[in-house]
């Protein structure tokens, strides 16, 4: 078994190993890598130590290479954000999680193409929303004079959080969230596909005020689901051009953020029969976070100052 004391290089790789698979199957791969004996008990302490000694504002601040981006103008850096959903002690929990990448935009605008995401970085919180924004907005300045990019889904909290701390952004609504609204509406029609076919075509064309009339027309549907449907409209108006957004060859969906779920998230921390206690969900939300943002050196950098021990 390991003694009292390892070193810095060996407790980092427990952490790495905690990171990426479940505590239980650690002391096994160290022993087949390393020839050393260590228990699940170990690994687990040593992660909460590690975690519990991360420095959150140095976790949210942009990497050298992001920062760069983020300082130039012109240029163009993504800002995502939504909520998953985790296990824990008190029931199901919502994680708030961000992530900012930056692309460049095409040379011809009026091209065919659309910025995808580079190197990206992330923040994650689990529970209010007041307790996340302040990360997210040192990880993407609002003064930072880049151009910058927001692709959301429709809660009321994001909207109004961005309009006020990021006012000079473009602000879009996931395209694909708004059809999936409609779909639902066009699943009750008699020719419900040719229905949903023409309202995305007006979308794409900067005509959402054509759908929300043709919307509040569909006497079919309850007036309560009518009127739900139209006020989430006219809600987002201001965010729903998408055909200048693919114009200027911006993203419309939030795949990414929707893609960062599974990645950051759910791949460790969503595993069937997976409760979290609530330290023990913010510990490794913040071992997630360093290492998919490839900050992982701030663990090596912690250890080597502390010499903690195991």
């Amino acid at each position: 078994m390991l003694g009292s004391r390892t070193s810095p290089y060996l407790q980092e790789k427990l952490a790495l190993l905690s990171t990426l698979t479940v505590f239980g199957q650690v002391p096994e791969l160290v022993e087949q890598v390393l020839g050393l004996r260590v228990n699940q008990s170990q690994v687990y302490r040593q992660c909460q130590r590690i975690a519990d000694g991360l420095d959150e504002q140095h976790l949210s601040t942009p990497s050298p290479a992001l920062a760069g981006q983020q300082a130039q103008a012109p240029g163009l850096v993504y800002g995502m954000v939504d909520g998953s959903m985790l296990f824990t002690d008190h029931g199901w929990q919502e994680t708030k999680l961000g992530r900012v990448f930056a692309a460049d935009l095409p040379a011809d605008l009026s091209a065919d193409t659309s910025a995808g995401p580079q190197a990206s970085e992330y923040v994650a919180h689990r529970g209010c929303y007041t307790g996340f924004t302040p990360h997210f907005e040192r990880l993407l300045p609002p003064d930072s004079p880049v151009r910058k990019v927001f692709i959301t889904d429709g809660a009321a909290w994001i909207g109004q959080w961005l309009s006020t701390s990021y006012p000079d952004a473009t602000l879009i609504l996931d395209y694909y969230h708004v059809v999936e609204k409609l779909a639902a509406v066009a699943r009750q029609l008699p020719q419900g596909d040719t229905w949903l076919a023409r309202q995305q075509q007006h979308l794409l064309c900067d005509e959402s005020e054509r759908v929300e009339a043709h919307v509040a027309g569909l006497r079919q549907l309850p007036a309560a689901d009518r009127q739900c449907l139209g006020s989430y409209l006219r809600a987002n108006h201001y965010r729903m051009r998408y055909g200048s957004y693919q114009a200027d060859g911006l993203l419309i969906g939030s795949g990414p953020i929707e893609a960062a779920h599974r990645s950051v998230l759910q791949v460790r921390m969503k595993r069937s029969g997976q409760r979290w206690a609530n330290h023990g969900c913010d510990h490794l939300l913040r071992l997630r976070v360093a290492y998919k943002s490839r900050k992982f050196d701030l663990v090596t950098q912690l250890l080597k100052s502390s010499q903690a021990k195991i």
